[in-house]
């Protein structure tokens, strides 16, 4: 720091300069070094300099722009009928204050549709004998009873408290129904008459998932599938509530997705398989596939679960959506004859209604359109139509901008559809649907590579072609080899593409994928962080520094207390550092490399900044206290500001003076610019639980571009020692000071124009006075006009 005595020839040689200009008598002289004083670390600031937080305004900073999309996703669906004798459909489309959908079967119009006031979705429905509905939701986790008669929903609270999810509704014959949760893995039952819930407890220790449920009316059982990592098939007394485990021996599956009972067996599909398990005895049944006439102990399932017992057995589709039956009285399976194919998607939910007397089977198919099917098994005929359900503001996922075109594509959770958004026209256009996209970027050339849960896959896609077999192209997927489901930082460098994923349901160890371009092979470093996600990525050199986040797969408690930075060596998957910048973060959810030459990243609420060749930790500032997750988080520079996301925050950085703004303080997700340089990022209307509309940003305009962001003030080749910061928005010190580089007629003259800018400075209160000295002496030492 300055010693009086430095300080003092410093002002000495500052009045000199000023005398000598007043005489036109300067001539250029090298002060020893000496003389100045040691140079400041661009993180520590001399006490006693002005700094000025220059920022935009945080008022009204976001315009709402709406909702991008709209769309269907339908869960799960029921066949009832109503007091008027109608065959309904029920259903619940995902979306923010979720609606009960009820469609006419028959007149295929839709009848109504009643709020379900806080759910965003339901996994879980059925129709009681009586002809009420009941509903589980998410995120809230409550169960909502529909009466047909009024029309009307009860919403009947949150059974189980603590849990997020409601799956697997089943009922009994006196109307009560029972079913799973997450993230606790409880069972229990709701008293139709009572209202009264029994709790039969959590049923793992360690697995979080109750995900399915059916009750046994001939035995009084109920039975649980709960998972994951490893399937595990429960049977409870729902009146003396003992809990017995009979998964069957040697099961490999990581869940049991849906229950269903018929004939005193237990159809379960695990894993996309269909096992079939006897109610009273526990043991695993073999059964025929009457295509090969071998038998077996498991078949392909495409479907959410079985259909209840009808003409032929029990109904579904299996991998190639054809619709196979399972014959209780041979117990065989095998598509039905002649064949038939749900052209609209897998068997969602089914129903038998009976018409002329003669019982058939309706059902809805796919996640995406409505689609609904009509099977007669008496003729073998199938009819197959688009119900009318009602399309919502879709909750949404990701957004990247284009930067050739400037159009923002927007990505919707669940539904996997995309969206372009073009500020031009304020018009969106639905175009591929690819699925939940986890992480995306553009290669350079146009095209995009896009992570894709819950595959754990790449592809490459170009937006200015058409759809085909091979656009999207799927580059590698990572789900069955290497059990990485979510490719959360896509991360394109030269011929590479480096993808960080968190590993699969109920796994641990996330991954670097490092996917060679001109090749098109893959190589995959695992556990690079024991036990943690690889959530974040930026190439350095010939190397590449990833960030952790301490998450496990879904299903999963972390096993680790705090993030980590590595440097790795993408030839090898060797790790050279090893580095923790924030001492406790949850998750290092983005990397960038800043104008500084260091990588700035982002750690929970924290923004850090590392030395690229050490790991040296250089800055530390904060944006908010709290945790966050690896999906959570953006960083983008602009004007020599750092602007980003983190924690539903929108913050600017002044990386010279260390200031942060928070521009909005809650609701948003995600940040991509476009080349005007505009932000559009994704946000979550008040009372809303997920975004579901884009906004706009737009920063104020840079009065400097190119800014000189050096931490410290240079005049030539002079280094002034003195804080380079912001004067005004995108304007620095370094850049209002006369240009070193123009073409100066004299050393006196660069020298004269510096200190009538510095006198300026000082009387308008921008510099203080021992500062003004310095860069004038910097100035009068520079090798400018000689």
């Amino acid at each position: 720091m300055f010693s009086r005595r430095s300080f003092r020839r410093a002002f000495m040689t500052f009045t000199a300069v000023l005398g000598l200009l007043a005489t036109g008598g300067l001539q250029a002289t090298a002060a020893p070094p000496g003389d100045l004083p040691e140079p400041f670390p661009s993180e520590n600031w001399p006490l006693g300099t002005p700094t000025r937080p220059i920022a935009p305004s945080a008022a009204d900073v976001i315009k709402d722009l709406g909702s991008p999309v709209s769309s269907l996703t339908i869960m799960e669906g029921a066949i009832g009928r109503t007091p008027d004798g109608r065959d309904v459909v029920y259903a619940v489309p995902a979306g923010e204050n979720a609606r009960l959908n009820v469609v006419d079967l028959h007149s295929r119009q839709l009848i109504r549709t009643v709020p379900l006031a806080g759910a965003a979705g339901g996994w879980a429905i059925v129709v009681t004998p009586n002809g009420d509905v009941y509903l589980g939701t998410y995120a809230n986790a409550h169960l909502y009873r529909y009466s047909p008669v009024t029309g009307e929903v009860t919403d009947l609270g949150q059974p189980i408290p603590g849990q997020s999810q409601i799956y697997g509704l089943t009922s009994d014959q006196a109307g009560n129904v029972y079913a799973g949760t997450y993230p606790n893995a409880h069972a229990f039952k709701y008293d139709a008459t009572t209202g009264e819930v029994t709790d039969y407890g959590s049923l793992d220790p360690v697995q979080q998932y109750a995900r399915s449920t059916v009750y046994d009316p001939d035995h009084n059982k109920l039975f649980v599938g709960v998972s994951t990592p490893n399937a595990r098939l429960l049977r409870i007394d729902p009146d003396t509530k003992v809990v017995e485990d009979i998964t069957p021996p040697g099961t490999t599956a990581k869940d049991f997705i849906d229950l269903d009972y018929a004939g005193g067996k237990v159809f379960a599909n695990a894993s996309s398989r269909l096992v079939v398990v006897d109610a009273v005895t526990g043991e695993q049944v073999k059964y025929t596939d009457s295509t090969t006439g071998q038998q077996v102990m498991d078949y392909p399932i495409a479907a959410r679960g079985v259909s209840a017992a009808g003409p032929g057995g029990v109904y579904f589709t299996n991998n190639t959506l054809s619709l196979t039956h399972y014959d209780l009285d041979t117990n065989t399976v095998g598509p039905v004859s002649p064949p038939r194919t749900l052209t609209r998607g897998a068997s969602i939910g089914y129903g038998w209604v009976t018409e002329n007397g003669v019982p058939v089977l309706y059902g809805l198919a796919g996640n995406y359109s409505g689609g609904t099917f009509r099977y007669n098994p008496a003729d073998g005929t199938l009819a197959q139509w688009s119900s009318p359900f009602q399309y919502v503001p879709s909750p949404l996922m990701h957004t990247l901008a284009d930067p050739s075109t400037g159009k923002v594509f927007v990505n919707v959770y669940l539904n996997g559809a995309t969206s372009v958004y073009d500020p031009a026209t304020g018009k969106s256009t639905v175009t591929t649907r690819q699925g939940q996209v986890e992480g995306w970027a553009w290669d350079g050339a146009g095209k995009m590579y896009v992570g894709i849960y819950p595959y754990g896959r790449l592809s490459l896609w170009d937006p200015t072609q058409p759809d085909s077999p091979t656009n999207p192209k799927e580059l590698f997927s990572l789900v069955d080899s290497d059990h990485q489901n979510r490719p959360v930082a896509v991360v394109p460098a030269g011929n590479r593409v480096y993808v960080g994923t968190t590993p699969a349901y109920g796994e641990y160890g996330g991954a670097l994928t490092v996917y060679d371009v001109p090749t098109g092979s893959h190589t995959v470093y695992r556990n690079l962080v024991t036990d943690q996600t690889i959530s974040s990525a930026v190439p350095s050199g010939a190397d590449v520094w990833v960030g952790s986040s301490i998450e496990g797969g879904q299903g999963t408690e972390p096993r680790a207390s705090e993030a980590h930075l590595v440097k790795v060596n993408p030839s090898t998957g060797e790790v050279l550092a090893d580095v923790v910048p924030v001492s406790g973060a949850a998750s290092i959810n983005e990397l960038v490399t800043g104008p500084d030459g260091n990588i700035w990243g982002l750690a929970d609420g924290i923004v850090f900044a590392i030395d690229p060749s050490t790991g040296a930790v250089k800055r530390s500032l904060p944006v908010f206290s709290g945790y966050t997750g690896s999906q959570d988080g953006a960083l983008s520079w602009r004007d020599g500001y750092l602007y980003g996301v983190t924690g539903g925050r929108l913050f600017v950085l002044d990386i010279l003076g260390g200031q942060t703004t928070v521009l909005r303080d809650h609701g948003l997700n995600r940040l991509t610019q476009t080349p005007d340089g505009t932000y559009y990022t994704l946000l979550r209307p008040d009372g809303y639980i997920n975004p579901t509309n884009l906004a706009s940003y737009t920063p104020p305009v840079d009065g400097c571009p190119q800014s000189d962001l050096r931490p410290t003030v240079w005049t030539g080749n002079i280094d002034s020692h003195v804080q380079n910061r912001f004067l005004t928005y995108g304007c620095t010190l370094t850049d209002v000071l006369p240009d070193a580089e123009a073409d100066w007629p004299s050393h006196s003259a660069y020298v004269s124009a510096v200190a009538k800018k510095v006198q300026q400075l000082q009387s308008d209160g921008s510099i203080e006075r021992w500062e003004g000295t310095l860069i004038v002496v910097a100035a009068a030492r520079s090798d400018v006009g000689r």
